[in-house]
């Protein structure tokens, strides 16, 4: 169905669419007072004891040097950002409870425009254990989606948050009396039940995290398969229109589960070719990070221009965790969340070393060379049947010769290396099915592995496990190359 209306949509709509206050500089005397206007008091902001971290924080207030002290609750209505979050860090566990179910608007104040994950960081690296345990457990929502923090921190903070709010849910809807019942109360419990779900199955794969997650609307939230913080190689994994919360979910942390497991089998397989590689780790992020569109929106690049934002910033806060020791990081992307990634990786300033676009409805750049992805290793997969990725419906066609990207086969046929019979992936939405030539690819890339991919030639039968290059300081000279 969602291949009609993919097709239908996107060949029907005309081509072509486009798509706080000022302190003074910081020394180890100085006593700075920001202004919060006549109907409260300035804020005092005063050295703090000690200098954990050297970093500068928003309006050039070292974290290490300044704390904030409200003087009255009112004052926090009054800030924003990283601000905002040193005024919680000073209050009681009382007080933010009182203040948060007063105004549960505050917290999403700062998620709406949320500090930078450097900063973050940095602010997180400050605080004492003391207020680290006292933020989670007072403030679990804020702590859980800040990019940036430790991912067992936020994963602690949100099972908590949508725990307590499961519960709260419940106890309301139970405590109802004949009223109606909110629609939006009965939604936001179906989605969180579902991300709860989701987060502690043990079906397959392995352990997970719940990296973020947000009820409105359709839902939001990203669930890592795999530890993000140590992991070799890190995929994330990007839908396309009409994947909900509590629709897809499911669907698309399997999806995950699947591409972590063949992953996993391919690098025992070229450990055993060499067993100095033994040990190499994989996580699979499950990125459900924006609302995806409908057909009510799906012509317009709105929905893209937030999953930009979304993809870059937490792909940007696993690199500043993981400085000085960066994984191999891989985005896969399908329809129109490929078109975002292209658009995050055109207009942020991060790098991956492998984007691979399934059904892509168009991209920003004109070449693969325009994107920060290193060694412009950029792969293209179109099924026979699906007529979204020549549509070109947002920009240039990544399929193109002209855009000199790699062709990764999904037509199906017998793996060279294992033997195995391949699917074809035929339409827009079986690019992930199992056992397909498609999936087989993608693991491959996702792991360094390009010179084991099949891309449909007469090649693919001189690839062997000889190319592997799994721990190798000299890259194996590539067999060919498909523009």
């Amino acid at each position: 169905m969602l291949f009609d209306v993919t097709a239908l949509v996107l060949t029907s709509a005309a081509l072509g669419h486009a798509a706080e206050a000022s302190v003074a500089p910081a020394s180890s005397s100085i006593v700075a007072t920001l202004n919060t206007g006549s109907a409260v008091p300035p804020i005092t902001i005063t050295p703090a004891s000690s200098a954990v971290d050297p970093g500068s924080i928003g309006h050039g207030i070292p974290v290490s040097t300044f704390e904030v002290h409200p003087t009255n609750p009112a004052q926090l209505r009054t800030l924003s950002g990283i601000t905002l979050i040193r005024a919680f860090a000073g209050l009681s566990p009382a007080a933010i409870d009182k203040i948060v179910t007063s105004d549960p608007g505050i917290i999403q104040k700062v998620l709406d425009a949320p500090p930078s994950a450097k900063d973050a960081s940095a602010l997180w690296a400050s605080f004492t254990q003391e207020t680290r345990s006292k933020l989670i457990t007072s403030a679990p929502r804020l702590v859980g989606n800040l990019s940036g923090l430790p991912v067992s921190v936020r994963d602690d903070a949100n099972r908590l948050w949508v725990s307590r709010s499961i519960t709260d849910l419940k106890s309301k809807l139970a405590d109802v009396d004949g009223r109606a019942v909110a629609e939006s109360d009965i939604q936001t419990l179906q989605t969180l039940t579902r991300v709860l779900a989701e987060v502690k199955t043990t079906k397959h794969g392995p352990a997970r995290e719940l990296l973020s997650v947000d009820p409105a609307g359709e839902g939001k939230a990203v669930i890592v398969l795999g530890n993000l913080q140590t992991a070799n190689y890190v995929t994330y994994m990007v839908p396309g229109m009409f994947y909900t919360v509590d629709g897809q979910l499911g669907a698309w942390t399997g999806d995950a589960a699947d591409l972590y497991s063949l992953q996993k089998k391919w690098l025992s397989r070229l450990a055993a070719q060499n067993p100095a590689d033994a040990g190499k780790s994989v996580a699979v992020v499950a990125w459900m990070g924006y609302e995806t569109p409908n057909l009510t929106n799906v012509g317009s690049l709105d929905a893209a221009d937030q999953a930009r934002d979304a993809l870059a910033r937490d792909i940007e806060a696993m690199q500043t965790q993981r400085a000085g020791n960066q994984p191999y990081t891989t985005i896969v992307a399908h329809s129109y969340g490929s078109t975002a990634a292209l658009m995050a990786l055109t207009q942020y300033d991060f790098s991956v070393n492998a984007l691979v676009l399934v059904g892509t409805p168009g991209s920003p750049a004109q070449s693969a060379k325009d994107l920060h992805v290193k060694n412009t290793n950029v792969w293209v997969g179109s099924a026979a049947w699906d007529p979204v990725p020549t549509s070109a419906f947002f920009g240039s066609d990544p399929s193109a010769p002209s855009y000199d990207a790699h062709t990764m086969g999904v037509a199906g046929g017998t793996d060279v290396i294992t033997g195995q019979t391949l699917a074809q992936s035929l339409g827009h939405n079986e690019y992930f099915d199992p056992n397909t030539e498609s999936i087989r690819n993608m693991a491959l890339i996702g792991i360094d592995q390009s010179e084991l991919v099949m891309r449909g030639d007469a090649a693919d039968e001189g690839r062997t496990l000889a190319l592997a290059r799994i721990g190798r300081v000299e890259r194996v000279e590539r067999v060919d190359r498909v523009g």
